[in-house]
C-alpha cells in the first residue's frame, strides 16, 4: 500500500513603500500591504532584534519599541501606514514579521537613515547654558561619607585574592626551600 500525502502551502505577499529619505529622530510613514493572505494580521517591524531597539513605532497614541508587534494591525488586501521613527544612522537591514496565530512570515527590508535633514525658515539663536557646580556627596555601604572623591574602584574579594598570589607562591617556594635545606643538613 502506498501513502500518498500532499501538502499545500500558501504564501503571503507583501508590498512594504518607505520613503527615500530617511533622517534620525524624525518621523516618516511607509505604507504596508498585504496580498493572497486571509484574515487579520500582527504586524512587527524589526530593524535590531532589541528590546531597546533603534526604531520607534507608533502605536495606540504613544511610541513604543520595535521590538513589539502591532496587534490586529492589518488585513488581507487592504493598506495601511506604518508611522515609525529611527534613532540611530546608518544601513538597516531588517525584518517585516506578520504574525497570524501560530503562523509567522518573515520578509526582508532595508531602511538608509541618514543624520539630520535640512530645515528651512528656522533660525536657533545662541544661547548660554551654566551648569551650577554643586559639591556631591558620595555614601558608602559603610557609611562613610566622602565629600570629594578622585576615582572610585570596585575591588571584588576575588581579584584581591588573585592580586596575593604572587607573594603566598614566593612565601610557598621559600617554605619549600627551607625543608629541602633542613633535611640536608
Amino acid at each position: 500500500m502506498v501513502l500518498l500525502m500532499i501538502g499545500f502551502v500558501s504564501a503571503v505577499d507583501v508590498d512594504f513603500d518607505c520613503p527615500d529619505e530617511i533622517f534620525v529622530d524624525e518621523e516618516f510613514e511607509c505604507s504596508l500591504e498585504v496580498f493572497d493572505g486571509d484574515g487579520e494580521y500582527d504586524v512587527k517591524v524589526d530593524l535590531d532584534g532589541e528590546r531597546n531597539s533603534v526604531l520607534g513605532v507608533w502605536n495606540n497614541g504613544v511610541w513604543k519599541s520595535g521590538y513589539y508587534y502591532l496587534l490586529e494591525f492589518i488585513e488581507d488586501g487592504k493598506e495601511k501606514d506604518i508611522r515609525l521613527r529611527v534613532s540611530e544612522e546608518g544601513n538597516w537591514d531588517g525584518e517585516l514579521k506578520l504574525r497570524q496565530g501560530d503562523k509567522r512570515e518573515f520578509f526582508d527590508i532595508e531602511l538608509r537613515v541618514e543624520e539630520g535633514g535640512t530645515v528651512e525658515g528656522i533660525v536657533i539663536e545662541e544661547e548660554e547654558i551654566i551648569l551650577l557646580e554643586n559639591e556631591h556627596e558620595v555614601l558608602l555601604l559603610n557609611d562613610v561619607v566622602v565629600n570629594e572623591v578622585d576615582e572610585l574602584v570596585y575591588v571584588s574579594k576575588d581579584a584581591k585574592v588573585v592580586s596575593w598570589l604572587p607573594y603566598v607562591f614566593a612565601l610557598f617556594l621559600i617554605l619549600i626551600i627551607v625543608i629541602l635545606l633542613w633535611e640536608r643538613f
